[in-house]
């Protein structure tokens, strides 16, 4: 888990730097797989995205003002929706990442470094939101947890196993235990439920396209001319980064893997009997 929220530092740090934004999540393409594919459009995809999740946000009854924001990175979704006038509360077990929220976020925005099963806090929040973060949690904890929480809805935009998929990716669930799940609890309602896999896997094919078409033969001829002007320094390079450079060019059809093991959905419960 550790190496995960190193990658999404790293990917969070480098939309930071290139689009302004911060934002570590897949991107949303509702019209596929744009014809040229570049930073830049996984760039507008993420805004896009994150457009997608204030709208979901605004299904929920009630006119939801606060948001405690599950799994919350970097903080660039709760600047975000700061931004957009709502009052926002971030809990991650990522003290690293939440330092990087806290240096972002306006001064007294409530940061916890928590798991979400964890979390203790007597102030509940119109809504608990869950941007790529629910499938790290046991989906019977999360909803029971979310129902202690939230007193108008929950707003999930994740992934889920097929099933079938056994593979242990750090998935807790499947798409059909979870409509069980609030179906059993019965806390909650079930608002829409929009499958947006074929929107989200996009996202795959451009970093297929840029690790193996742009960034992998550069690295090769650094290798090659670091070989060749400094033996002794590339010895050292490839001993600690020569498995995961020679990753760099190797076609894998990230997307269709994805979208044969996982869907991605947009989600929105309602809370019964919500005042």
């Amino acid at each position: 888990m550790k190496l995960k929220f190193v990658e999404l530092e790293a990917a969070a740090l480098m939309s930071e730097v290139m689009f302004g934004h911060g934002f570590a999540h897949y991107g949303y393409f509702p019209d596929g797989a744009p014809e040229e594919l570049t930073a830049a459009a996984l760039g507008a995809a993420q805004m896009a995205y994150f457009e997608k999740l204030v709208e979901a946000i605004g299904t929920v009854p009630g006119d939801v003002q606060s948001i405690l924001d599950v799994g919350s990175g970097t903080g660039s979704n709760a600047r975000a929706l700061i931004a957009r006038g709502f009052e926002v509360a971030c809990v991650s077990p990522s003290h690293q990442m939440n330092e990087m929220a806290r240096a972002k976020l306006p001064q007294g925005t409530l940061v916890v470094d928590a798991m979400f099963e964890d979390f203790d806090h007597s102030q509940r929040r119109d809504i608990c939101l869950f941007a790529e973060s629910f499938h790290y949690i046991d989906l019977v904890t999360a909803l029971s947890k979310a129902g202690q929480l939230a007193d108008k809805g929950v707003v999930i935009f994740d992934y889920f196993r097929r099933p079938g998929f056994a593979h242990d990716d750090g998935t807790r669930g499947t798409h059909a235990a979870f409509v069980a799940e609030v179906a059993r609890q019965g806390v909650f309602d079930i608002l829409s439920d929009e499958d947006m896999t074929d929107a989200i896997t996009p996202t795959f094919v451009i970093h297929e396209y840029l690790k193996n078409e742009k960034v992998g033969p550069f690295v090769q001829r650094f290798r090659a001319e670091l070989k060749r002007e400094y033996p002794w320094r590339a010895w050292i390079m490839e001993k600690m980064l020569g498995r995961s450079l020679n990753k760099l060019g190797r076609h894998t059809d990230r997307a269709a893997v994805f979208a044969r093991n996982h869907e991605y959905r947009l989600i929105v419960l309602g809370r019964r009997n919500a005042a």
